[in-house]
């Protein structure tokens, strides 16, 4: 008999999900294995030995990484404290104001590569952006430039606290109604209702969610080289680049990296110690929630009204910049250049292949982690997380010291740029589609093993119909997050293989300003359709594989 922890399952049902699977987790464990030993490998391989680096780079060491923790965790408080409020603000809202799109345009963030978010936000808070064209028509000074920590702080507050948010929602939506109901016939106040019905939920979610973004704070990379200005704003993950690319200083790049990887490893440990797994909860729509007394004073409706026009400023202006700067006419000539053309082929075939590899092994290893016991999933959920330790700028640069003796690392550039966006999407698309694929292995493989339903046929006709959503939002998710991605064509970019974020990126250090702007549109434009042709495909394969045409609505 199965107790309520574990699928009723036989292996016989498994099919070859169980090697297929152990043979992924054995494959990505032995990649960073392999890219962790390149970086200690070369610093012992000098004369002088890593212990001699180590100690004349100490200082520059410590300051880099001092400030690369001291940004990411500021930047990670920053986008709590804008979305708590502006979360309990919506969610209080939600019956009476018409939100929902709010939290669709607040999701845009999250997919919009970090180049064009960029250029939005320098056309609203940069020194000839909107904000500066409105003080100066009042007579005011402009803005100043907003190079620096500042910009850096705003950019991750930009991309994270719209993340936060829909996980907040999501958190929200999933208290009773029963509960609104006698918090509305015991006239709670609104300190009441917060601590005694929002807050045990929202605590929950709170510390593995600062966790993460700090993770994607810490090992941000294309934020960093753009916005930040000068050498006083430097990361880890800018200094690797700037070692590896410009100085040739092998020693120095594996040193550093393994400075990032060993804090990463730790945030990470954290994380799995906390069992967060707030990520997968940003695909569910919001619930509803009961009106309560307090909702129509006019202070709680002032409040809540400012709190969500300044999110909208927030989270919002940038991409309706991005969208008027780029209509001009400079569009029509971008899209004709040779080398956009060029960017395009390479920026789509990469995203898409990613998607696909990252959504099928990450589909893979859930399958095969719901079909072994509990004592045996830590591998796969082991392998998955290596990933948010080995960042993209990290496992460039093991591969590029692993593999330079071997093959000409630019030639095949194009290979170790989908090998890695492969692997940085794979945690996110694995989180999304492994909670979904537990909770159907407990709920149809009995059903399944006494029909003798296994393998593909089972997966066509029973799995993929009440997957379908999840599988469409991971692959969309890593083929956005591949399109935008910067930092590893940034180590093996040239003029013959370009991608479009490398090409904005460029475009941008040339200050060709409306060039930029349209490329910046034409991307972001890219990515979104991207993103919804994988969601909305998804939704509608499932009905062209049963019969009849007709559709599961498990997922619903």
């Amino acid at each position: 008999m199965a107790n309520g922890t574990h699928p009723i399952v036989s292996y016989r049902s498994s099919g070859a999900y169980v090697p297929l699977g152990m043979l992924g987790a054995a494959g990505l464990i032995l990649i960073a294995l392999a890219t962790i030993g390149a970086l200690l490998g070369v610093g012992a391989s000098r004369p002088e030995g890593v212990m001699t680096v180590l100690a004349g780079n100490m200082p520059r060491v410590w300051r880099v990484a001092g400030f690369t923790f001291w940004q990411a965790s500021l930047s990670a408080m920053l986008s709590l404290l804008v979305a708590l409020p502006v979360a309990l603000a919506y969610w209080r809202r939600t019956s009476t104001w018409k939100l929902s799109k709010l939290n669709s345009l607040s999701f845009l963030a999250i997919v919009m590569p970090t180049t064009v978010a960029v250029a939005g936000l320098l056309g609203v808070w940069g020194q000839n952006g909107a904000i500066s064209y409105l003080l100066r028509a009042i007579g005011g000074d402009g803005l100043s430039p907003i190079y620096g920590l500042g910009a850096v702080l705003l950019a991750h507050v930009f991309f994270n606290a719209p993340l936060m948010l829909r996980v907040f929602i999501s958190g929200l939506s999933s208290i009773p109604a029963a509960q609104w109901r006698l918090a509305a016939q015991w006239g709670l106040s609104d300190w009441q209702r917060f601590r005694l019905i929002e807050w045990p939920i929202l605590k929950q979610l709170i510390p593995g969610l600062v966790t993460i973004v700090f993770l994607l704070c810490f090992t941000s990379f294309s934020l960093i080289l753009m916005l930040g200005g000068g050498p006083a704003v430097t990361t880890l993950e800018v200094s690797i680049y700037t070692a590896l690319r410009f100085d040739f200083d092998l020693p120095m790049a594996a040193l550093l990296s393994l400075v990032q990887l060993t804090i990463c490893a730790a945030v990470v440990a954290i994380l799995a110690r906390l069992d967060a797994a707030g990520l997968a909860t940003v695909a569910p729509s919001p619930g509803k929630r009961l009106r309560q007394p307090g909702d129509a004073h006019y202070q709680t409706i002032l409040l809540d009204a400012l709190l969500i026009a300044g999110f909208l400023l927030l989270a919002v202006a940038p991409l309706c910049a991005v969208i008027l700067d780029g209509m001009t006419d400079i569009l029509l000539r971008v899209i004709t250049w040779p080398a956009f053309h060029r960017a395009l082929i390479a920026s789509l075939a990469l995203a898409v292949a990613s998607a696909l590899l990252a959504t099928t092994l990450a589909t893979i290893m859930a399958a095969a982690r719901v079909r072994l016991e509990r004592n045996g999933r830590w591998v796969f959920d082991l392998a998955v997380s290596l990933y948010l330790a080995v960042s993209a700028i990290v496992l460039g640069t093991g591969l590029f010291i692993l593999l330079r003796g071997m093959v000409d690392v630019f030639v095949i550039a194009p290979l170790l740029l989908l090998l890695a966006n492969m692997l940085v999407a794979l945690p996110f698309a694995y989180r999304v589609i492994q909670g979904k694929m537990a909770m159907l292995a407990y709920a149809q493989d009995k059903l399944c093993d006494s029909l003798d339903l296994r393998g593909w046929r089972r997966f066509r006709l029973i799995t993929f119909p009440a997957l379908a959503r999840e599988l469409g939002f991971a692959a969309g998710l890593s083929a956005a997050l591949s399109l935008g991605d910067m930092t590893v064509i940034a180590l093996f970019g040239s003029q013959q293989f370009q991608t479009l974020p490398w090409l904005l990126y460029q475009t941008m250090a040339r200050y060709r300003a409306e060039d930029a702007a349209a490329l910046a549109l034409l991307l972001f434009v890219l990515t979104l359709l991207l993103f919804g042709v994988f969601v909305k495909g998804a939704t509608y394969l499932p009905g062209r594989s049963r019969p009849h045409g007709r559709q599961s609505n498990v997922t619903d």
